[in-house]
């Protein structure tokens, strides 16, 4: 049976050992006395002819007596308890999942090692869960082997941004229940935790390097990528970078030297018959802002069929400027339309389209009235208060349309969305939105508007959106991922695959995700090229990489111990007391007692003393 004692410092009265001891050194001064023969010295104890000083240890009753006490009151002192067999501890770990604990990973075992069995208590047995600080990441760990739980952190793998831990914490604290142990192990300060969770922080201060930010700048037949490099750190750091092209050659390494916290830019040219090339710089210890997978923008083309009358045609040439539109001559394969209305034929496009209005009369008076914008994001931010445009026929609008911009009671211009029936093309029913300039143009001044060109670029980028087909674009880790597929009755999944420079696949297996989660798609947690396709239907390619300065500054990181220690609760909880304490009270005054019965002076000893010693000559 497992003993614990809850109070050491009891283990002091056995200092009352060694006094006892010293006590029964010291011996009685004898008394001088004639006596007449020497017959009656036989009778009589030796006794200390000097009195009260250390002369010979002698044995007695009331010694070992009076040790038996001391061991006894040293007992009850020390308040010993009994384990019980099943009483078990509750131990639960939330992990840090930020990306700046992937410096400190390797360090976390042995860590954990070292704190984890003073955790147990007086436990027989110890629980242990570990959990991530990111809600949707499952548990790592639920069991009783301490050595098994380290051994899982092997494939845990820290990529997320800043996270805050309070859900977490909250069902951590759920499994556990009140009197469990609850820990956020990261790589600083917390700060003040709910759910009385105590903090171990691992980390310590890093100088850091890395990519933060990429852009495009497009030139006349190619395009050139910029990159910002931030130096996280107080002194003047000093990197090579090179880039390294599909086919696994590489540029030459170029020097660069970086002030203490500051940022810089790089760029190069986009190789003309490249899709994608990697930046890297010379690593340190925070390695996923050292590289940068890119990819080639391209965005879907937007098939626009025109047919405008009147004196649209400057209209026509700036709508044509717009980036990624490519006018065709066939309506039936057109992804936009570009219409004016005719009052005399009244029928409108069935497909998405932009339709303006044509006055034969020309000479109507300039609308008053107030302009009002209705809140909606292709009206955000944008002044239409200029606007100046005169009196014309109008389009019959349904009751269901937004209306986007009023002079006075006069809808001036709105939006019609609307679901076109299923038919063999399109293997399912299709959302059409159409945008209705209710006013001519070319008897405004809207041409010259900035606000005319932003609303159209909106418009058709809503509908780029919703085109579905194939577009290269570069995100950064585990980013939302919002792209257009078919969710028709029996469309394939989608399936997320990453590969190299080299386009071969890496050996991580693809992620498949059906139909009816596709809207939660997010890009990998870690850096890397990836492409989402649906059945031979290639989506999206794109590469990802790090850009949370928020991670990778790794000045503010420290080593602190916040984990409370089981308190009188956990004690009472996994052991029990010595239902022997009475026995052992009683024996305590006992042995008092009877120790007491053995030192005191008997009347009769004395009596036959005194007439021994008084006998005449």
């Amino acid at each position: 049976m497992n003993i614990i004692l809850t109070n050491p410092a009891g283990f002091f009265a056995l200092l009352g050992i060694p006094a006892v001891i010293l006590i029964h050194f010291l011996q009685r001064q004898a008394k001088v006395l004639p006596v007449s023969t020497l017959f009656l010295l036989a009778h009589t104890q030796r006794e200390s002819v000097s009195g009260r000083r250390f002369d010979r240890l002698t044995n007695s009753v009331p010694l070992w007596l009076q040790i038996l006490m001391v061991l006894l009151l040293t007992w009850l002192l020390v308040l010993p308890r009994y384990i019980k067999p099943n009483s078990t501890q509750q131990v639960a770990l939330v992990l840090d999942s930020s990306a700046s604990m992937s410096v400190f990973k390797e360090g976390l075992p042995n860590r954990l090692r070292e704190e984890l069995p003073g955790l147990q208590g007086n436990a027989s047995r110890l629980q242990l869960y570990i959990f991530e600080s990111a809600e949707e990441k499952p548990v790592i760990y639920a069991g009783e082997d301490i050595e098994e739980a380290l051994k899982s952190l092997e494939n845990w793998s820290p990529t997320s941004g800043l996270t805050e831990p309070e859900n977490s914490l909250r069902l951590a604290r759920s499994r556990v229940n009140r009197e469990g142990v609850l820990i956020y192990v990261t790589d600083s300060d917390p700060g003040d935790l709910p759910f009385d969770a105590g903090s171990l922080s691992i980390g310590n201060p890093r100088e850091n390097i890395g990519f933060t930010g990429l852009a495009f700048e497009a030139a006349e037949n190619s395009i050139r990528w910029k990159a910002l490099l931030r130096n996280y750190s107080k002194s003047r750091q000093s990197r090579t970078w090179h880039v390294v092209f599909p086919d696994g050659s590489t540029s030459q390494p170029q020097e660069i030297t970086l002030k203490e916290n500051s940022i810089t830019t790089i760029s190069s040219m986009f190789p003309a018959d490249a899709t994608r090339l990697q930046v890297k710089i010379s690593p340190d210890d925070f390695h996923l802002d050292d590289q940068l997978h890119i990819v080639k923008p391209r965005a879907k083309t937007l098939k626009c069929f025109q047919e405008l009358t009147g004196d649209y045609n400057s209209i026509r040439e700036k709508f044509s400027r717009l980036r990624n539109i490519e006018a065709i001559g066939d309506l039936s394969q057109a992804d936009l339309s570009l219409v004016t209305y005719d009052p005399l034929q009244p029928s409108l496009p069935s497909g998405n389209s932009v339709i303006m209005l044509t006055e034969a009369t020309r000479s109507g008076k300039y609308l008053r009235g107030r302009i009002v914008t209705e809140k909606h994001p292709l009206m955000e931010g944008v002044n239409w208060q200029t606007l100046q445009a005169r009196d014309s026929t109008q389009i019959q609008l349904n009751a269901n349309d937004e209306i986007l911009l009023w002079q006075g009671d006069r809808p001036m211009i709105a939006l019609r969305t609307s679901v076109v029936p299923q038919n063999l093309e399109s293997k399912g029913p299709r959302r059409v939105q159409q945008l209705i300039f209710n006013f001519d143009l070319t008897l405004s001044n809207a041409e010259q508007l900035e606000c005319t060109a932003l609303l159209l670029h909106r418009f058709t980028e809503n509908l780029r959106k919703l085109k579905i087909a194939s577009e290269s674009l570069n995100t950064e880790v585990g980013q939302p991922i919002q792209i257009a597929f078919r969710n028709d009755r029996g469309s394939p999944p989608l399936v997320l695959t990453r590969f190299d420079s080299e386009d071969q696949a890496t050996q991580e297996d693809s992620v498949i995700t059906p139909v009816a989660q596709a809207r939660f798609l997010k890009a990998p947690g870690t850096p890397g090229f990836f492409r989402i396709s649906q059945g031979d239907e290639v989506l999206l390619e794109s590469g990802s990489h790090f850009a949370d300065t928020r991670e990778a500054d790794l000045q503010n990181c420290n080593s602190e111990d916040r984990i409370s220690t089981l308190g009188g609760e956990a004690v009472d909880r996994t052991t029990r007391e010595d239902h022997l304490w009475r026995l052992w009270t009683v024996l305590v005054i006992v042995t008092l007692l009877v120790s007491w019965h053995f030192i005191k002076d008997r009347p009769k000893d004395a009596e036959e003393y005194n007439a021994s010693v008084s006998t005449p000559y």
